[in-house]
């Protein structure tokens, strides 16, 4: 209901209205106009606070024997280690020596570190934008990797990312100690995952990176796709089938650009990339209804892992669609409403000749 300025994160939003709330019904009497007006100082306070630089560290199931090279991404830089800077280490060891071992997880062999680093505002800009950064450049890489089905058949399952991160990312200043007492929690993690191997041949992860990155770069609507990559890799990390199930759908709809729309509309669009088109339909149709079902009755079934590779399946097609737009699409919109065309030859050029008929009556 309150619209804050784009360049400010949507935690850091909620953390500043929240401060104009408190602030308005502390001081004044709490009406429409005080609290706009508190929420826009705290707003204006926050955008004239100078950038701090800060470092986040975690970890990966990369294995040791591979070199990744440094990556700069919307404003962080990764650095990945086999041993982990001894500015960092003392603090994160001190840390992981206190907390509970269910937090921690396992002691591991060898462990594959990422170093992120950000300058922001304040440390929740800073952790937010530098995780997003991370799960960009993961959900490229998974959208390599997570190739091969794996059915679990009376055991835990797993998540179906293969690039996972560790259980605890900790947020330290440029001097490598910890920011407070503060540390991030991924609930969902490596702990029982194989480890990935950049440097087998089947993968050629690394150079498709370059490729696809490159691509981004050059396209229009970057931002709308690298969202887009962002929600499927975090969809992804779930070991919860069904909450992976209905997020997936979530990223259909975005990347389809039917967020608010009929169904149908969605899954027209998302069949489109396909030549036999009515088959996908059909395929999608029962998504959808399996997608309903469990929404409405929270009733799941056996077979999920079979729905939710399906579900995966359209997502990639879709984002492997968006990231090169190879016919210089504007914007999300724009190539939503491309995924509306027949798949006619013949009916298109009835339609150029309708179009350009109009042009020229028009022009006359």
């Amino acid at each position: 209901m309150i619209e804050i300025s784009e360049n400010i994160p949507i935690e850091v939003s909620r953390e500043l209205i929240v401060k104009g709330f408190h602030e308005a019904a502390r001081k004044t009497k709490l009406t429409q106009k005080n609290i706009i007006s508190l929420v826009d100082k705290a707003v204006r306070t926050h955008l004239g606070m100078p950038e701090e630089g800060y470092s986040l560290v975690t970890t990966l199931n990369i294995h040791s024997s591979n070199i990744l090279p440094r990556y700069k991404v919307n404003g962080c830089t990764l650095l990945f280690y086999k041993n982990l800077p001894k500015k960092y280490l003392a603090t994160r060891q001190q840390f992981l020596s206190i907390a509970p071992s269910w937090l921690v997880g396992p002691k591991r062999a060898s462990e594959y570190y990422l170093v992120a680093h950000a300058s922001e505002k304040s440390t929740h800009a800073a952790v937010g934008k530098m995780l997003d950064a991370i799960d960009l450049l993961r959900g490229i890489w998974n959208l390599q990797a997570n190739k091969v089905m794996v059915l679990s058949f009376g055991e835990r399952k797993k998540p179906i990312n293969q690039v996972l991160l560790g259980e605890v990312h900790t947020l330290h200043g440029k001097d490598g100690k910890n920011i407070g007492d503060m540390y991030w929690h991924q609930s969902e993690n490596f702990q029982d995952h194989r480890k990935v191997d950049f440097s087998n041949d089947s993968y050629k992860i690394l150079e498709v990176t370059n490729i696809w990155r490159d691509a981004l770069k050059k396209n229009i609507y970057r931002k709308d796709v690298e969202l887009g990559i962002v929600r499927y890799v975090r969809a992804l990390d779930s070991r919860d089938y069904d909450s992976t199930f209905i997020k997936l759908w979530s990223v259909l709809e975005y990347l389809t650009g039917t967020l608010r729309d009929r169904y149908d509309k969605t899954i027209r669009r998302a069949s489109f990339l396909y030549k036999d088109r009515e088959y996908n339909r059909l395929v999608l149709e029962n998504l959808r209804q399996y997608r309903n079902k469990s929404v409405h009755l929270g009733a799941g079934e056996n077979n999920i892992d079979t729905h939710v590779y399906q579900l995966k399946s359209y997502v990639e097609q879709l984002l492997l669609f968006h990231i090169p737009n190879s016919f210089g699409l504007k914007s999300l919109e724009e190539a939503s409403r491309f995924m509306d065309l027949q798949h006619d030859k013949e009916a298109l050029k009835k339609q150029i000749a309708f179009c350009q008929a109009g042009i020229k009556f028009i022009g006359e």
